[in-house]
């Protein structure tokens, strides 16, 4: 304005325009500060042209021009009045357009030229914004708009009496700042409910986000940090799935191709990588990635996730962010809640992106507005998840410890890339045997048996009433299986550890898109070890085992059975779990022909389950008295028949001799051949005895005589219906 007090005391008002841009180009705007100073200029000029075009204006207000913003009594001697109709307007509609034209990336420019405010609207952000910019505006606006006090906001009445210099037509109408659901009124304004002011009173106040956007100090999230923040990935990461990393990248380009509203749904469980995937996409296409929590969004109150809502927008649209939203829950109580945000969202962002577990169904996609595409991430394959080992382990700036075998770790733990590198973070360790000097780095050594305890705990699951996870204390040495038994069972620990060699390297994965679990029956007579030789299986292993309790499981009703199953197949799904179905005839029994309603509802449970079983990826136990209750069908479809039988007599002894303890007192005349060779039972009888027996020698204090195990054996067998086994065992001492 100071260069204008000397010139301007001679022109008309009419030649005004002119005055404040004398020489005014479409040439982009260099700097931010020039970008703001033409717009705040341009403003000025509405104002003086407002004072001017009165018809009582004092007649010395020409000549002082060049001093009428600070000449507060001059200003106030302007009574409100008719205007005087202005000559000048098309010489005002050019200078803004040029000023449009001049376009560049700072932000009133980006704001101005989003395609989301119509003319009257730009000039309402401005004079909204100018108070921000200098105190000089609020001075004014008070004595233009008679109010009292100083410091006044801008109204939508003096934006319209301003808008009459330079707007004609359709777009010289006031309505346009009255609508609710504006990107002006919605997004970018705060919001005035006072029912004491008139409309043409309503102030023009810029929400605080918008503030520090224009004044390019929006580098924090503010309160979107409450539910959302910004993904980042490093350039030189594994990228696990590069084929979804292209599928992204071209739906992403493709949006621009059109005017229609897009939704790209990434489905995939928890931690596939849905975020990492973005990240990259967001770092191709040079965005910041802005992910939001939407349970946490739509916990606050309505007014604050309205508020928050409007910011995401800001950020999005002005910062030229991708949108991220996760959490996406269909229950029925927060569906009208859930529609709504994606509405809010959805009036002014043209692509979103959401992530979720299991597809979007078809009742809600049918009420999102525009198209979704699904983009679905699977499990990651054995040569990227040995990758993702490899590098979360570098990341974490350790190294895994001579123990742990990576082939075998990713054949017995099918794990997805957050898990991944959860368990590595969660696993660094410096074991006592650590040297330096047999190390390249000085690497945090991860060692197998402190890995494993975090995989475990990671994929830790719930089973409630369906399942409960069992201990697993037995090694191999507790088990006394014969040859062809024990020779099965340690084929079935190498299927396990040695998939990813033969799955992976030797390329059979190709040949099985299904089916690469294992699955085992144990069969035997009751009391034979079935139970202890799966959780030898799960300890040699290292894996947690669940048994499944069959009595929550089968249900009389059709249908239901299945129903539970799947639950528990669906909770197991990433546990890396054994499932243990012990004593499984009374569900899985034989196959008929189909005679009644009721065959025809057990032959579906039982093809139910083979069906869970084959999709499994982990491994899965049944444990049978009657082999002969599963058919033909049913047993070629397990992975191992493994015999768990009456022990013989050499086995027999074994079992006896790990029944007591070494700290045990045990007699003289204590003879392990001779109990053997007397009584054939099995191992859960002889573990039965033997600690009945202990209790009958410590209630005399006393060592643990023959005499007391040949009782105690006897009470058991009669439990079976075996009598005599005291004399057979005082008979067979006496022939020694």
């Amino acid at each position: 304005m100071s260069n204008l007090n000397e010139d301007i005391r001679e022109i008309d008002w009419q030649e005004l325009p002119k005055a404040y841009f004398p020489a005014l180009t479409e040439e982009p705007y260099q700097t931010r500060e020039e970008e703001r100073e033409h717009y705040l200029r341009f403003l000025d000029l509405l104002l003086v042209l407002s004072v001017f075009q009165n018809e009582k204006a004092p007649a010395e207000a020409k000549n002082r021009v060049g001093v009428l913003f600070p000449d507060a009594e001059l200003m106030r001697s302007f009574e409100p009045a008719r205007a005087v109709p202005f000559g000048g307007i098309k010489e005002v509609r050019t200078i803004f357009k040029t000023l449009l034209k001049k376009g560049s990336m700072f932000p009133l420019s980006k704001i101005f030229l989003s395609n989301l405010l119509s003319p009257m609207e730009i000039l309402a952000f401005l004079m909204a914004y100018s108070v921000s910019a200098s105190r000089k505006y609020e001075k004014i606006y008070a004595i233009l708009s008679q109010q009292p006090g100083d410091y006044v906001r801008p109204t939508i009445g003096l934006c319209v009496d301003f808008a009459r210099f330079f707007l004609i037509g359709d777009e010289n109408e006031a309505a346009v700042l009255f609508h609710p659901d504006s990107f002006l009124n919605k997004v970018l304004l705060v919001k005035n409910e006072s029912i004491l002011l008139g409309e043409l009173a309503r102030p023009l106040i810029l929400r605080d986000e918008v503030l520090l956007f224009v004044n390019d100090v929006s580098d924090t999230l503010g309160g979107i940090s409450r539910c959302g923040t910004y993904l980042s990935t490093d350039s030189d990461s594994f990228t696990c799935h590069p084929d979804k990393e292209e599928e992204l990248h071209k739906l992403y380009l493709s949006s621009f191709l059109t005017d229609e509203q897009k939704v790209i749904e990434l489905c995939g469980e928890a931690g596939c990588g849905r975020r990492f995937l973005l990240g990259k996409l967001g770092e191709a296409s040079g965005q910041n990635v802005l992910s939001v929590d939407i349970q946490k969004l739509l916990s606050f109150s309505d007014s604050f996730r309205e508020k928050l809502l409007a910011d995401i927008c800001v950020k999005v649209l002005l910062e030229d962010h991708l949108l991220y939203l996760y959490g996406i829950e269909e229950k029925k109580d927060l569906e009208g809640d859930l529609l709504y945000l994606f509405s809010f969202l959805q009036d002014y962002l043209p692509l979103i992106f959401i992530g979720t577990e299991k597809p979007l169904s078809v009742h809600m996609a049918e009420k999102i507005k525009g198209s979704i595409y699904r983009v679905d991430i699977p499990q990651a394959d054995v040569p990227a998840q040995k990758q993702l080992w490899i590098q979360a382990c570098a990341d974490a700036g350790a190294a895994f410890a001579k123990d742990v075998n990576l082939e075998e770790l990713v054949s017995k733990y099918t794990m997805n890339p957050g898990r991944i590198f959860s368990s590595i973070a969660g696993a660094v360790a410096i074991p006592e045997e650590f040297n330096e000097e047999e190390s390249d780095q000085d690497d945090i050594l991860i060692n197998k048996a402190t890995l494993e305890d975090n995989i475990r705990r990671i994929c830790a699951v719930q089973f409630g009433d369906n399942a409960k996870r069992i201990e697993s204390p037995f090694v191999w040495e507790d088990l006394k299986l014969d040859k062809k038994s024990d020779k099965l069972l340690r084929l079935a620990c190498d299927r396990v550890c040695y998939r990813s060699r033969v799955y992976g390297d030797y390329g059979f994965g190709k040949k099985l898109p299904y089916g690469r679990g294992v699955a085992i029956v144990f069969y035997g007579p009751p009391g034979t070890g079935k139970t202890m030789a799966a959780q030898v299986l799960a300890n040699e292993l290292g894996l947690d085992i669940y048994r499944i309790d069959l009595s929550q499981v089968s249900s009389k009703y059709i249908g239901e059975t299945e129903k539970n199953l799947g639950v528990v197949f669906d909770v197991a799904k990433n546990s890396n779990a054994i499932l243990f179905f012990d004593e499984a005839d009374s569900l899985f029994s034989k196959r008929t022909q189909v005679s009644s309603s009721n065959d025809k509802h057990a032959n579906a449970e039982t093809s139910y389950l083979l069906q869970k079983i084959e999709e499994y990826t982990g491994v899965s136990i049944l444990a049978t008295n009657n082999l002969q209750n599963f058919d033909i069908a049913f047993k070629r479809r397990m992975t191992y028949l493994i015999p768990i039988g009456m022990p013989d007599e050499a086995t027999r002894k074994k079992m006896w001799e790990a029944a007591f303890p070494e700290s045990a007192p045990l007699a003289a005349n204590v003879d392990f051949g001779v109990l053997a060779r007397a009584v054939e039972i099995t191992g859960s009888n002889i573990k039965n005895a033997a600690i009945a027996a202990a209790y009958l020698a410590a209630a005399q204090e006393r060592a643990i005589t023959m005499e007391d195990i040949a009782e105690a054996l006897d009470l058991e067998c009669l439990k079976v219906g075996k009598m005599g086994a005291k004399n057979d065992i005082m008979t067979a001492m006496v022939r020694g």
